[in-house]
C-alpha cells in the first residue's frame, strides 16, 4: 500500500507540475457544494488515471468526487490539494492527502478508526510523511515522534483563527509562548507528528465549517503512530464516518498535559 499512495502522490506532483494554465479558475462545484477550483481538478483526475492505469479499482472518497464505488478491497481517502486557497495565493503550504481503509462491507460505512495507511505529501518542498498502522510513523524515511514530555516555557501551539474561529481559539493560542498556523489541516497535524508544535487546535463557531474525514484521515494517523493523539472537543479520540459531508472540530497533541492547559 505503501507504494501506491506514494504513486499517487507523485502522479498529483507531477501533473500540477505540467499544468500550464489557469490553475485557480473556478470549474464546478465539489461533492459539498464548495467551488472546485481547476488545481482541485487537475490533482484529482491525476489520481483516477493512476489508479486506472495501474489496475486498481478501489473505491474512492474525495473532496471533489465524493464517494466513487469500485470493486476492490480498498477504500481511498483523498484530499487532493489540502490547502487549495494557500496555493492559488502563491502561499507555500499545500499538500495532497491519502489515506486506505478496508472496504466496508454489509451496508456499513468505513469510519476513521478503520484506516490502515496514510501519506501526506507536501507539495511545495516533496517532504512525505508516511503511517502504517501498528508500525510508527516516518517523514521521508524516517522515524518521526511527537514532542514529549511538554515544556511549558517553550509551548508552540497551532490554532486555527479565520473568521468563523470560536472565540476561544485565540485565547488558546495566546496560552503558548508561540503562536504558529498553516491552514493546510494534513500538515498542520503532521506538524505536531513531528513535534514541531505541541498542539493543533480547530473549533469553528458555524455548522459546515469544521475539518471534513478526507482532510485529516491520513494526518490522524500519522500524528496516533508518531505517539500523539486526536480527539474531539470533549478530549475523546476522534472518530467518524468517511463520508464527503461528514465534519469535525479537532484537537491534536503530542502530550496530554495541554489538555488540561487550554481547559
Amino acid at each position: 500500500m505503501k507504494k501506491i499512495l506514494v504513486g499517487i502522490a507523485d502522479a498529483v506532483s507531477k501533473a500540477l507540475q505540467a499544468h500550464t494554465g489557469n490553475l485557480a479558475e473556478v470549474v464546478g462545484q465539489g461533492a459539498d457544494g464548495a467551488p472546485s477550483l481547476r488545481i482541485d481538478r487537475v490533482a484529482e483526475d491525476s489520481v483516477f488515471r493512476f489508479l486506472k492505469s495501474h489496475g486498481l479499482a478501489y473505491t474512492v472518497v474525495s473532496e471533489e468526487a465524493g464517494r466513487v464505488e469500485g470493486s476492490g478491497e480498498w477504500t481511498l481517502v483523498l484530499d487532493p490539494i489540502d490547502g487549495t486557497h494557500n496555493a492559488i495565493r502563491g502561499l507555500p503550504a499545500y499538500a495532497v492527502s491519502i489515506a486506505a481503509c478496508p472496504s466496508a462491507t454489509g451496508g456499513q460505512t468505513e469510519r476513521l478508526k478503520d484506516v490502515e495507511a496514510g501519506l501526506v505529501r507536501d507539495l511545495v518542498n516533496g517532504q512525505t510523511y508516511f503511517a502504517e498502522r501498528g508500525k510508527g510513523a516516518t517523514l521521508d524515511g524516517r522515524g518521526i515522534q511527537v514532542r514529549h514530555p511538554l515544556q511549558r516555557s517553550d509551548t508552540v501551539f497551532d490554532v486555527y483563527l479565520g473568521e468563523k474561529a470560536h472565540p476561544k481559539s485565540a485565547a488558546v493560542a495566546g496560552l503558548a509562548r508561540r503562536f504558529r498556523s498553516l491552514g493546510v489541516a494534513s500538515l498542520d497535524l503532521c506538524m505536531v507528528a513531528r513535534g514541531a508544535v505541541d498542539l493543533y487546535y480547530l473549533r469553528t463557531t458555524a455548522t459546515g465549517h469544521e475539518l471534513r474525514a478526507v482532510d485529516i484521515a491520513a494526518a490522524t494517523l500519522i500524528v496516533r503512530e508518531a505517539g500523539g493523539e486526536v480527539v474531539d472537543l470533549d478530549g475523546r479520540n476522534l472518530d467518524m464516518p468517511i463520508d464527503p459531508m461528514a465534519r469535525t472540530n479537532v484537537i491534536a497533541y503530542g502530550d496530554k498535559q495541554v489538555l488540561e492547559m487550554i481547559r
